[in-house]
């Protein structure tokens, strides 16, 4: 299974050379159910057992927010 994987992303990274793993593809999945259903909605999609780990992944994207705004920003 690990072996199919791991060619789904190398393919992947042909067409995205910003695809870094196969969590970084459950990440951005998630992170686009977020944006079109509640929490809840996605807990079951994602298969979480607690929200909690649900709502981690739009934690991690705030962060990354931040970290952009930190850099970029004219007066950061």
């Amino acid at each position: 299974m690990y072996g199919v994987v791991k060619q789904v992303v190398q393919e992947l990274r042909g067409i995205n050379t910003q695809i870094k793993n196969a969590q970084h593809i459950r990440a951005s999945v998630i992170l686009h159910w977020l944006k079109q259903h509640n929490k809840r909605q996605v807990q079951y999609m994602a298969g979480h057992r607690y929200i909690d780990s649900t709502e981690k992944y739009a934690l991690q994207q705030m962060d990354t927010l931040t970290d952009a705004l930190t850099k970029y920003h004219p007066f950061g």
